[in-house]
């Protein structure tokens, strides 16, 4: 039996270290979450006269005091201008160009910190001053004098800290409701040992969520300034969101500690006050972990996904943190008489499972919508890192998930008559809690990179195709792929040999149908590349027609065979958006959140009542109670869910300046103010004729839950089952923007 276990014991590590490996092969430099969405002028535009900014969208809101931007000439060369600074919009970075800008390409290079999850991010793009005869093909601007943290640093911050957190309400949880019930059977000195042993997680989870709290300080830190400094992590905590929320995480965790510390926690009957407000500090710390998580950069919907992500933390902290709990408590301290043992065991493994079970729910149902959330479809699931560090996830959870069947299928219903059960029970308890404890590492490193849905909205923008073939290894870019300007790089590798000088990289583009015209394309040479790997770029409008082009990549060496491929590209009158998932489902206001904290109430009522055997009824009314709250809790989500219009994603192409809400409170009030009302508040001199509700028409009460694409859409087409018509036959797409513009300087009288 021994050298069996010994066996299953080695193949689980191996499993295990295989697993790690994977999540662990793409980790590099630390990547942000706040991409750049669009710019003004575009990337890539030739623009006839200099314009007086470059304004820059993202998609999270920025951090002002770690968010800049720079401009570059042709050559690389950096150009002097006023500092950029952070727009009337959150997400919005603008640079101030000189007016006396000569005619050429020039490069913006930016780096901003994300306000809504602390992460990083940099990047540039080029755009020309005159015609396209004055294009050139710039070279990259400098490295940035400035580093990223290591990602696996960061991982292992979060590691830490979500593990230290797990330990932390695992045993407050499993000690009250699960440990401290089964103890009778034992004598007193082994339940002061027992005891002793779950107090000592506790303080373990304390210290390890410290480390990882202070980890994750160092690491943002570095971020934000670019370098390591006592001075950063001053004003990181000083001057910005994540400084303030770690801050009240710290606090709420030393002040959990210091309670679950006191020898009395453990050793005299529990109070109902103090164990309730040992919960609530358990409960706000782990909220505290959800307001920096990917949840909290939601565009829309944020409370109520923030409130999923809550509610997944503390699931996964009640069943990695109970076994962890179950493991210290019950099987490692496990002495004397083995009935006795059988006895606890036979006690607590019901009451665990209901927990576990629970648990289990929960995480199902929030995880499903953050993965729609996150991920969206299955070419992001298959193609960014995020979506393959999920894969291995749900591969943990389910070998942790069939560990957890056996203990409640198997394991416990032995448990009275079989002598050997409690040494199982115990294997089974130890493969479970090392799972779990690698679950909690692979969540580290999802939190560590950027979501999947936002990876694939960063590379819509462009046409991306890789070969492979023979010692030749090349990737394709066409950039944005659309009928007019692109650029067009090629990233050349040879296997085990550099690249050699006087390489030579041309692209032939065939155009669609009958249409006559090859054209060759000749890539030049960055001079930054060299080595086994090398860059070449160009640019042009020669991809002038829509359809499906043929592209042909011709690698021309030295005292060597030309090297081609071919490959077509469908050319539209926009960048190619197809790998983009659908918009998720939100919901809005602190209502929608509460609903979801209390869907989560309603699975453990009802898992508890259905668990819960007695001739009084409890369990009956318990699971009744739970099924009501979960229905109470889905219609009030049904209610708050936000209406998407296939426009959700269209941003404003128009700033909002002084000139354009004149012009958009013009079209008000020749348009909409019959209805809407002068200021808006749905009381028009036309609204009493019509058969809608005045609260419904009010735009202060509910614009804020709405973005702009989504008002666009329904001031173009209407809004279908209401009185609401569309002005598309009336009003042209510019004014329909200036419209919105003035929309957002309405009154907001219940935003979150």
């Amino acid at each position: 039996m021994k050298r069996r276990a010994r066996r299953g014991g080695r193949r689980l590590a191996t499993v295990l270290a295989t697993l790690l490996i994977l999540i662990g092969l793409p980790a590099g430099i630390a990547r942000g979450h706040a991409f750049l969405e669009r710019s003004d002028p575009a990337a890539n535009a030739v623009v006839p006269q200099v314009p007086g900014e470059v304004r820059m969208w993202f998609t999270e809101p920025l951090e002002a005091a770690y968010s800049r931007a720079e401009l570059f000439d042709a050559q690389g060369q950096r150009i002097e201008t006023e500092p950029s600074h952070v727009g009337t919009d959150p997400k919005e970075l603008v640079l101030p160009l000189p007016p006396d800008l000569p005619r050429g390409t020039y490069t913006v290079q930016w780096r901003n910190v994300s306000a809504a999850d602390g992460h990083p991010q940099v990047g540039f793009f080029s755009f020309t001053v005159g015609t396209v005869a004055d294009v050139q093909v710039p070279a990259p601007p400098p490295p940035l004098p400035v580093g990223f943290a290591p990602t696996w640093l960061d991982a292992l911050g979060r590691w830490f800290g979500l593990l230290g957190l797990t330990g932390l309400l695992g045993a407050l949880v499993c000690w009250r409701w699960v440990i401290r019930p089964s103890l009778e059977p034992l004598e007193p000195d082994r339940r002061e040992r027992v005891a002793a042993a779950v107090r000592a997680l506790s303080l373990a989870g304390l210290a390890l969520a410290s480390i990882g709290s202070l980890v994750g300080l160092g690491v943002q830190a570095w971020n934000a300034e670019g370098q390591f400094s006592l001075a950063g992590i001053w004003g990181l905590l000083s001057g910005s969101r994540f400084g303030l929320l770690w801050s009240l995480r710290v606090a709420l965790l030393l002040a959990l500690g210091g309670l679950l510390a006191r020898h009395s926690a453990w050793h005299e009957p529990p109070s109902g006050r103090r164990v309730w407000l040992c919960l609530g500090l358990g409960l706000a710390a782990a909220l505290a972990y959800s307001s920096m998580s990917h949840a909290a950069a939601q565009p829309a919907g944020r409370p109520a996904a923030v409130a999923a992500d809550w509610l997944h933390l503390v699931a996964a902290s009640v069943w990695v943190g109970g076994l962890l709990a179950l493991l210290a408590g019950l099987i490692l301290v496990r002495r004397g008489e083995i009935e006795r043992w059988r006895e606890v065991y036979a006690l607590a493994i019901p009451r665990f499972s209901t927990l576990a079970i629970a648990s289990v729910a929960i995480l199902t149902l929030t995880g499903l919508y953050s993965a729609w959330l996150q991920v969206g479809n299955l070419e992001a699931l298959r193609s960014t890192g995020y979506g393959r560090a999920l894969l291995v996830k749900l591969a943990l959870v389910l070998v942790l998930l069939e560990l957890g069947a056996i203990n409640l299928l198997v394991t416990g219903p032995r448990m009275r008559r079989s002598v050997d059960a409690p040494r199982h029970f115990g294997y089974t308890v130890l493969a479970e809690a090392v799972l779990g404890i690698a679950v909690l590492l692979v969540v580290g490193v999802l939190t560590s990179l950027p979501p999947a849905r936002d990876t694939l909205a960063a590379s819509s923008g462009r046409a991306s195709f890789h070969f492979a073939e023979g010692e030749v290894h090349a990737s394709l870019q066409v950039s944005p792929g659309a009928v007019g300007f692109n650029r067009y790089t090629v990233d050349l590798a040879l296997a085990g040999q550099d690249v050699p000088e006087g390489t030579q990289v041309l692209l032939r583009v065939t155009p669609p149908g009958n249409l006559e015209g090859v054209r060759e394309i000749e890539l030049a040479r960055q001079a930054s590349t060299s080595g086994q790997q090398a860059r070449f770029e160009a640019s042009g409008s020669e991809l002038s027609v829509v359809g499906a082009w043929e592209l042909e990549l011709i690698v021309r060496r030295p005292n060597a065979a030309d090297w081609r491929v071919s490959v077509p590209l469908e050319v539209a009158q926009a960048p190619p958006t197809e790998r983009q998932p659908g918009p998720p489902p939100r919901f809005a206001g602190l209502t929608a959140a509460a609903a979801v904290a209390g869907l989560g109430m309603a699975i453990m009522l009802l898992t508890v009542g259905l668990r819960r055997r007695d001739p009084q009824g409890n369990g009956r009314f318990l699971a009744e109670l739970g099924a009501g709250l979960a229905l109470v809790c889905a219609v009030a989500l049904l209610v708050s869910r936000l209406d998407q219009t296939p426009g959700v994603a269209a941003r404003n192409p128009i700033p909002a300046t002084p000139e354009s809400i004149a012009a958009g409170q013009e079209l008000f009030v020749a348009n909409c103010a019959v209805c809407h009302g002068a200021s808006g508040r749905g009381d028009g001199p036309a609204a009493a004729s019509l058969d809608w509700p005045q609260i419904n028409m009010d735009l202060t009460a509910h614009l804020y839950q709405h973005t702009d694409g989504d008002l666009y859409w329904w001031i173009r087409e209407g809004k279908a089952g209401t009185p609401m018509p569309g002005f598309k036959n009336q009003l042209a797409d510019e004014e329909i923007w200036h419209l919105v513009n003035y929309l957002r300087t309405l009154d907001r009288r219940s935003a979150p």
